[in-house]
C-alpha cells in the first residue's frame, strides 16, 4: 500500500520507487529496440535476394522468386528504419526515467535533511538533552575534583608531620596512589578517562595536554 504524507501528497520514497521502476521498464524496452532494431535479418535477406536474382541472370532461377526476396528485402528496410527510430524514442525514454530518479533522490534527500534539522533543534532528543547538561555536569565534575585535590593537598601535608611508626600504620592497597600531590605550581586536572575526552571533544571543548 502506498504510504502518503499528512497533506495526501506521495512521499518521497514511494516518488522515488515509482521513479525507479518506470526507469527498470524504460531499460528493458531499449533493449528490446535495440535487438529489433538490429540488421541481421536485412542482412540476410539482401543476400539471398543477391543470389536470387544472380540465379533468375543465369537461368537457375525465376522471376518469382526474386520478386518475393524483393518484396522481403523492402519489407525488412521499412521495419528497420522504424526500428531505428523507435530505438532512439526508447533511449530518450530511458534518459528521462534516469532523470526522474535522479529528482526523486533528491526529494528523498531533500525529505532526511529537514528531518535532521528538526531533530537537530529538538530539545528532547537525548543528544540535545545531554549537551545542555554537559556544561553543568562539567562545572560540577571540577569542583568536585577540585575539591577532592585541596584535601589531598591537606592531608599530604599534615602526612609529612607523621613519624615513621605513624606511616607505618597506615596501610595503603598495593596498585593503589597515595593521597597528596606536589605544593608548588598549578594544579591541573587530570582527566584519564578516554571515553570522557571523546565526549568533551564531541561537545566543542578543547581538550590539551598529554
Amino acid at each position: 500500500m502506498t504510504s502518503t504524507t499528512t497533506d495526501n501528497k506521495v512521499s518521497a520514497q514511494d516518488a522515488l520507487a515509482a521513479a525507479e521502476a518506470r526507469y527498470r521498464s524504460a531499460q528493458a524496452a531499449a533493449d528490446a529496440a535495440h535487438a529489433a532494431a538490429s540488421r541481421q535479418a536485412l542482412d540476410d535477406a539482401e543476400s539471398y535476394a543477391a543470389k536470387a536474382i544472380a540465379a533468375a541472370m543465369t537461368g537457375d532461377g525465376d522471376r518469382a522468386t526474386v520478386d518475393a526476396a524483393r518484396e522481403r528485402v523492402e519489407k525488412l528496410r521499412r521495419d528497420h528504419e522504424w526500428a531505428q527510430i523507435e530505438l532512439q524514442a526508447a533511449e530518450r525514454a530511458t534518459g528521462l526515467a534516469y532523470d526522474d530518479v535522479v529528482t526523486a533522490r533528491r526529494g528523498v534527500i531533500a525529505e532526511e535533511y529537514l528531518a535532521a534539522h528538526a531533530e537537530h533543534n529538538n530539545p528532547k532528543t537525548r543528544v540535545n538533552k545531554l549537551q545542555a547538561e554537559l556544561p553543568s555536569l562539567i562545572a560540577e565534575f571540577i569542583e568536585l575534583v577540585e575539591a577532592r585535590d585541596a584535601q589531598h593537598a591537606r592531608l599530604a601535608q599534615e602526612f609529612q608531620h607523621f613519624t615513621e611508626d605513624e606511616r607505618a600504620n597506615i596501610n595503603i592497597p598495593a596498585g593503589q596512589p597515595v593521597v597528596g600531590r606536589g605544593q608548588t605550581g598549578t594544579q591541573p586536572v587530570y582527566v584519564r578517562t578516554p571515553a570522557l575526552i571523546d565526549i568533551l571533544k564531541a561537545a566543542g571543548l578543547e581538550v590539551g595536554g598529554r
